[in-house]
């Protein structure tokens, strides 16, 4: 852990400034009050998917950030390209954790709100990986129009 609090220390200091980049505090707990650089993602109009690849030095991890309304479906997973074990992490920018391990979150979404996804590379060895997000749109319910 010290050596992936020393990576967010030095990715911070390296990637002030860097154009798409949110600065995170995780509120409520002391030992997640940490900032972060997460890279934002944004969907294309009329995507509901990103599709995103990164890579990962030992012991270090890498933030992104999406905005989504309460009520959304999503999916996210993280594949390593090179077999090693990677950690998912998501949480809204209120503190609440929609999963703490695992390479794999499906859910509903609980608020509108900023959402955070951490990828971090536990093992003793660089990894490629892909990251794949989808947030589906919000089912309205349509009133039938008539015309008599």
């Amino acid at each position: 852990m010290k050596s992936i609090l020393k990576n967010v220390l030095l990715t911070s200091l390296l990637t002030t400034g860097t154009l798409g980049t949110t600065w995170l505090t995780l509120p409520t707990k002391p030992a997640a009050a940490i900032v972060l650089p997460a890279q934002r993602i944004q969907f294309a109009p009329g995507s509901d998917g990103k599709y995103l690849r990164g890579y990962l030095q030992p012991d270090a991890l890498n933030s992104y950030v999406f905005k989504a309304m309460a009520g959304q479906e999503g999916s996210i997973s993280v594949r390593s390209l090179t077999g090693q074990m990677l950690t998912l992490s998501v949480f809204g920018v209120d503190g609440t954790r929609l999963t703490n391990s695992g390479q794999n979150w499906i859910g509903q979404l609980p608020a509108s709100e900023d959402y955070f996804i951490r990828v971090v590379n536990d093992t003793g060895v660089p990894t490629p990986y892909t990251l794949n997000l989808t947030v589906l749109p919000l089912h309205r319910t349509h009133t039938p129009f008539v015309n008599f």
